[in-house]
């Protein structure tokens, strides 16, 4: 049994319309033709047998073109790229698609670049990925950050509370645009229908980091997609959690308050004009698969979870998050596709540590580790025989490591204050820098992000202040096997310069 809170039905889908996919069957057309090529690339379909390229296949290479006039134009696509993306916005309920070719961050740096001006202020909780900021120093925006709900126990961030959302339009109501996350990293879902409402009330549009909710659209028992809920823009991408090669991803338009002309010129803005046809193409196919076998695939991974999750449960040292007790709360729904992985103290390890030993004696990879939990993702490719590999392995870790006669030490762990802003990204961005060491940065201003990655959420922001928790928590960060984004040397901190002495 599925376990839901959601009051939704799947909105019918014209299987015989998806059967088709219209850029990939042309490329497929192309690559069966015998053509001399005078144009790009410079692999020239493989003519070369030694390349090492070809180890990919002549029909990898054959699929790699440039733009001609039987396979349309990625600026201004008429034919068969037109025709994908109608597609692609007909399955997601989009007034109009455009294909992503630099991932989600594309698309965010979109939706930012075409909806605000410099100085405008930006609505958007304090725990969304670097891409976000990034895009607000393109933009020059002033960010008013929202503080999202935190689990104290699992020492993670959730999502924003709709009161929150409420307050905060309250307070700021010359706002420009609210950004949402549809949903967080470890799969908290806001009741988005609600917060759009409240947004457009005030006249204001939604933007909506969908980044790791592509398959909402397809089952009941997941929480409303973008589209579905009303947003104006959501960037949504299809290699995380829809199949697509990495890097795809889709921009979703539905909007009166956006203009979607402006949307299309920034996306051209931020596109190579030497748009991959194989990314196009992997896009094509993935929204195929989802409009004919989605929900059946889904629906029937949803169930796998649940089991999975039950005998999770009962591992001496492991615990997962659960939708009832989840929604009670915090009024939040949780996208079960996301494998949240409590660590009990008596196993004597931390998240990263069974991140890291899944890997070096498991062969299994997790997608992040956080002080006191693992997370893995599942789609709707995962079977049976994935999800017992991985119950087996933390069986066997709960065996060597669990020691239930440890004293119980109730977690401490809390919401890092958020640092006061010094300075506006884009100044930091064009501002002097130097490097010191992390225990010298006291009440400087921090010059570049500081994250782990994934997910590649900010500790620290540039701009804002240095405090002691952030150089304690950043030192027990760097102790930690997985990946910071920083300075090069983990104890460094680049900080502004005010005396300009690089």
């Amino acid at each position: 049994m599925i376990h839901t809170h959601y009051n939704k039905a799947v909105h019918s889908i014209d299987k015989v319309k998806h059967h088709t996919t219209p850029l990939f069957t042309a490329l497929k057309k192309y690559e069966n033709e015998q053509v001399t090529s005078f144009d790009v690339p410079g692999h020239k379909r493989g003519l070369d047998p030694d390349y090492a390229l070809n180890y990919y296949g002549l029909r990898t290479l054959r699929h790699d073109v440039n733009s001609m006039p039987t396979l349309d134009n990625f600026d201004h696509p008429t034919s068969v790229i037109h025709d994908a993306q109608a597609l692609m916005a007909d399955l997601f309920l989009a007034e109009e698609a455009h294909f992503l070719l630099n991932g989600t961050t594309s698309g965010i740096q979109a939706m930012i670049l075409s909806t605000l001006k410099p100085k405008d202020k930006l609505l958007l909780p304090r725990n969304v990925h670097k891409s976000v900021l990034n895009a607000m120093a393109l933009a020059d925006v002033t960010p008013v950050y929202m503080v999202p709900e935190f689990d104290t126990e699992y020492g993670i961030a959730h999502n924003i509370s709709v009161e929150t959302v409420r307050k905060t339009i309250t307070e700021h109501p010359d706002a420009k645009a609210l950004f949402i996350m549809n949903p967080t990293y470890f799969g908290a879902v806001s009741d988005l229908k609600e917060i759009v409402d409240i947004a457009h009330n005030a006249g204001i549009p939604v933007l909506v980091d969908e980044a790791h909710g592509a398959h909402y659209r397809f089952s009941e028992h997941l929480p409303l997609s973008s589209m579905e809920a009303g947003a104006d823009l959501a960037a949504t991408s299809l290699h995380k959690t829809g199949g697509s090669f990495t890097q795809t991803s889709v921009l979703l338009f539905n909007s009166k308050l956006i203009d979607k002309h402006k949307v299309k010129s920034i996306i051209n803005m931020l596109t190579s004009t030497s748009a991959s046809f194989l990314l196009m193409s992997s896009l094509d196919i993935a929204r195929q698969h989802l409009a004919l076998y989605g929900e059946e695939k889904i629906n029937n991974v949803l169930a796998l979870v649940q089991s999975f999750k039950q005998k999770i449960n009962k591992i001496p040292g492991f615990y997962m998050l659960e939708q009832e007790k989840f929604h009670t709360k915090y009024k939040q729904q949780l996208d079960e596709t996301k494998l949240t992985i409590y660590i009990d103290h008596r196993l004597d390890l931390s998240g990263f540590e069974v991140y890291h030993l899944l890997r070096s004696d498991y062969d299994i990879q997790m997608e992040l580790a956080e002080p006191n939990i693992v997370m893995g993702i599942v789609s709707f490719m995962d079977n049976e025989h994935e999800l017992n590999k991985l119950y087996d392995a933390l069986t066997n870790i709960s065996h060597h490591h669990f020691k239930p006669d440890k004293p119980f030490v109730p977690p401490i762990l809390k919401q890092m204050s958020i640092p006061m802003q010094k300075m506006g990204l884009r100044d930091v961005f064009y501002s002097e820098t130097k490097v010191v060491q992390i225990e010298d940065a006291l009440n400087e201003v921090c010059a570049e992000s500081l994250m782990i990655y994934p997910p590649g959420i900010p500790i620290l922001m540039a701009g804002e202040m240095i405090t002691q928790e952030v150089i304690d928590y950043w030192k027990f960060i760097n102790d930690q096997p997985i990946i910071k984004i920083g300075a090069e040397n983990k104890n460094e901190v680049f900080i502004i310069d005010n005396k300009g002495d690089n």
